[in-house]
């Protein structure tokens, strides 16, 4: 079905010896190359099916959409099965990119492969939520409990989850980095804790004992540390014995070093992270959401978003909640908003074909087919799009709107808002503004033609 896609992108990506590694996230191809001056992403970008390019640091995104699962593993079977290019002298000279990027881009391969889990989890949690505010359960029934404990399980030890793609992106041994994480979230620290011990002694050391369930970055430092001393211990152990020393020996230095000094550090640094958030948004909750909800769409174009997601993720595990949904959920109505005008005001039949299939898509979370298909190529919607997430987010600023699960924020993912009472009230009332503003301003004050091109 996405064989000619897949093709063309491989073509002009510099053909199949070009590409070093890639991956996807959850609307985009992400590949590097190894010589970045062969890759032709103006062809890739005017291609059938292909919204968009963005070049991050030494990383192609290639902006798909909702198919891009599909995409990817066509394009991953088709790397597999082609013949290589035999012949060809590709020299290696892709950038290493800025520190930011190469950070931003370690993140999102970490976390892109959990976010399903962390999203299917936050909507079970939203509609738990829903059948407890309609009555349609009580929090003492067994049905709910069995419900909730499914709906924790991703959460309660998603140390596991980041563990496992931690190892993916650092380069270690998979089963090994789980055993650290296991280490961690041993029962016996959580019975002391319980017991009210807060520390314990490991050869005279004063050992500070830390509830890691729920935590996020603490285990990312701890496999990253780990990767480093696998490798130097591959180096220096005879073969003959590596496969039980190395491991043996990674488990028996990492994991202490992680209990005594990486894990309650980065427990720390992450919650004085999530509570400079929550004070930014508890004192200056107006003007963060109104600068969040309107730059928002420009951060998803730049592929910075993905650098918010372990604060999403740990503002819940720690808080119940986070103040920023509301405002990225106003910023992808105001998208939504700028695609519905351009459908209502266009007189081209193909943009306005267009325009309403991706108005569908933002109002149902995903806004790359609004903003790459309608509002970005048009310019000016765009802008529009702006103003409507500005305005939808300073209304969910005034009103203090809470998000409660992990999500794509929309109208379909309205009981991940349910929780203080007329919280989803004052979170529709912020996209149904958004919505409104962004698609009147685009209708009163227009935008050039841009007939869409044929393939």
């Amino acid at each position: 079905m996405y064989n000619e896609l897949v093709e063309n992108i491989v073509k002009y990506m510099g053909g199949k010896i070009n590409i070093a590694s890639h991956t996807h996230c959850m609307t985009r191809l992400r590949i590097t190359a190894h010589d970045d001056t062969l890759v032709q992403s103006d062809k890739i970008k005017n291609l059938k099916g292909v919204m968009g390019v963005v070049k991050k640091g030494n990383q192609w995104q290639i902006v798909i959409g909702p198919t891009v699962e599909e995409v990817y593993n066509s394009f991953a079977s088709y790397l597999n099965n082609s013949p290589s290019e035999e012949g060809k002298n590709i020299k290696e000279q892709h950038s290493k990119g800025t520190w930011g990027a190469n950070v931003l881009n370690t993140v999102a391969g970490i976390f892109n492969p959990i976010v399903p889990a962390l999203a299917g989890s936050g909507l079970i949690k939203a509609i738990l939520a829903l059948c407890l505010a309609c009555h349609w359960l009580t929090d003492k029934s067994q049905t709910y409990i069995i419900l909730n404990v499914i709906s924790d399980g991703v959460f309660n030890f998603l140390p596991f989850l980041l563990a496992y793609s931690s190892s993916k992106i650092f380069k270690m041994n998979t089963a090994v980095a789980l055993g650290i994480a296991g280490a961690m979230l041993h029962p016996t620290f959580i019975q002391y804790l319980t017991a009210g011990k807060t520390t314990l002694q490991f050869f005279g050391i004063t050992m500070h004992l830390v509830d890691y369930q729920t935590s996020v970055l603490p285990i990312i430092l701890v496999i990253w540390f780990a990767s480093y001393l696998e490798k130097f211990l591959n180096k220096v152990i005879p073969k003959a014995i590596k496969i039980i020393v190395v491991p043996a020996f990674t488990l028996l230095f990492a994991t202490p070093i992680a209990l005594l000094i990486i894990g309650p550090a980065a427990q720390f640094i992450g919650t004085q992270l999530a509570s400079a958030v929550n004070i930014m948004f508890d004192k200056w909750g107006i003007l963060a959401s109104l600068l969040y909800g309107a730059f928002y769409s420009l951060i998803v174009v730049t592929g910075l978003q993905h650098g918010m997601v372990p604060i999403l993720v740990d503002s819940i595990s720690r808080y119940g909640f986070n103040h920023i949904s509301p405002a990225s959920g106003s910023s992808n109505m105001g998208q939504a908003g700028a695609a519905f005008g351009v459908w209502l005001r266009s007189k081209d039949k193909d943009t306005k074909a267009v325009a309403a299939s991706a108005c569908i898509s933002a109002l149902s979370g995903v806004t790359e087919p609004a903003i790459y298909g309608v509002n970005l190529r048009l310019k000016k919607p765009f802008l529009y799009a702006g103003i409507g997430g500005a305005a939808g987010g300073l209304l969910a600023g005034i009103l203090k709107a809470k998000c409660y699960a992990l999500g794509g924020p929309s109208f379909l993912t309205l009981p991940m808002f349910i929780g203080d009472p007329n919280n989803v009230w004052y979170v529709v009332a912020a996209f149904i503004v958004a919505f409104i503003v962004s698609a009147l301003c685009t209708i009163i004050f227009g935008f050039e033609e841009m007939p869409l091109k044929e393939d």
